[in-house]
């Protein structure tokens, strides 16, 4: 349920008339839609595990992989995520898998391993090297995300950047359906979503809302996760019960953006970020942290990659970009925001135009090439 899984549904559905697909699934839970057509090989892993049993299973998983590929015949093998590319790597490596191997690189590596243990680290900067060493083709969402494994990780496989595609038609529907509760008129809603996970930074999203809860404002929460018990409590210690709405995991959040006010993004790392291409599809204003990688891509193309918002707000073609982990400039930019009815409608009148260079039509043609062309 997350926005790696939400594109490879993109790309069952819209490349299925073209290739004979298989989908191998790490953990059986499907939230998004998959063609009936569509054969599922379920490696039966648990959602959550020990990284010590995690890693002794990847030769195991990796043989399984091969087998099933070997008996059906497949000649190209893509992986999306790290524990996916590590088994498509073993695959080649102790079973000699002879197709074409191509690795989905969905984040920034040197961003997400930061906050980890220098053990951690050092394991999985090596495992992503190895992988991607033995990838007859890297493809990442972002130009970040490229320098990122260049300049970090030392791959020299040939690479291309694919952004991640967005649905327009099927959002559009989507956010005709009717809402679980009722907006009220005098309200300005911001919302915000996606999994309650650490890197998506909810805590720092609470603290700058606090900021400006003496206004008219609620904030809306779409998702679920291992963070869930400890927002709301932070919800009822700061006194913001009445102002913060968590709806829960639901697979059609459009419904709940199309009818809020503007969209929060308060990430500290992220590949490319679906949720911001989808608020543009409906045509919400944005504000999003300044994070590795891709919001500055997406709402301030042109500028300088390696530049990142510091001490304020940037107020960006497509959007409002703020420092990582700066409270002060995500509550001021929210509060900006509320107050310049202009600066909304503004941002509103461009976000369908810039949401359409990610359709899914234009987008599916790179994949089309990169899954054919070798």
């Amino acid at each position: 349920m997350g926005g790696a899984e939400r594109v490879v549904s993109h790309l069952l559905r819209h490349l299925n008339d073209d290739f004979e697909i298989h989908l191998a699934m790490y953990s059986n839970q499907i939230d998004y839609d998959v063609p009936k057509t569509i054969p599922v090989f379920d490696l039966g892993q648990p959602l959550e595990e020990n990284p010590l049993s995690i890693f002794l299973k990847l030769p195991y998983l990796s043989y399984k992989v091969y087998k099933y590929c070997k008996q059906h015949k497949i000649t190209t093998s893509v992986a999306f995520l790290n524990r996916p590319c590590y088994i498509n790597a073993l695959m080649r490596t102790l079973w000699r898998y002879k197709g074409t191997v191509i690795m989905c690189e969905r984040t920034h590596q040197t961003t997400v391993l930061a906050s980890n243990s220098w053990f951690f680290r050092k394991v999985t900067t090596k495992m992503v090297s190895f992988s991607y060493k033995r990838a007859d083709l890297v493809l990442v969402n972002s130009y970040a995300s490229k320098q990122d494994l260049q300049e970090n990780f030392h791959v020299k496989k040939p690479m291309q950047v694919i952004y991640n595609p967005v649905d327009i038609a099927t959002i559009k529907k989507q956010s005709l359906e009717p809402c679980g509760f009722d907006f009220e008129k005098n309200c300005f809603y911001f919302i915000s979503v996606g999994g309650f996970r650490r890197e998506k930074n909810i805590n720092f999203l609470l603290d700058a809302f606090f900021i400006i809860k003496h206004l008219p404002v609620k904030l809306i929460l779409v998702g679920s996760g291992a963070q869930k018990e400890e927002l709301e409590k932070k919800v009822f210690d700061l006194g913001m019960k009445n102002q913060v709405i968590f709806t829960g995991y639901d697979n059609n959040p459009f419904k709940y953006v199309s009818r809020s006010n503007c969209y929060v993004l308060a990430s500290y790392v992220e590949g490319f970020p679906n949720v911001l291409l989808e608020a543009l599809a409906c045509e919400k204003p944005i504000i999003s942290t300044d994070c590795k990688s891709g919001p500055r891509e997406l709402l301030a193309p042109g500028t300088d990659l390696h530049y990142a918002a510091k001490s304020s707000y940037e107020i960006a073609e497509y959007g409002i970009l703020t420092p990582v982990n700066d409270v002060a400039s995500l509550s001021a930019s929210m509060r900006k925001m509320y107050d310049d009815e202009k600066l909304r409608k503004q941002f509103q009148s461009k976000a369908l135009e810039r949401a359409s260079h990610f359709d899914v039509s234009e987008i599916i043609q790179f994949f089309h090439v990169a899954f054919s062309g070798l």
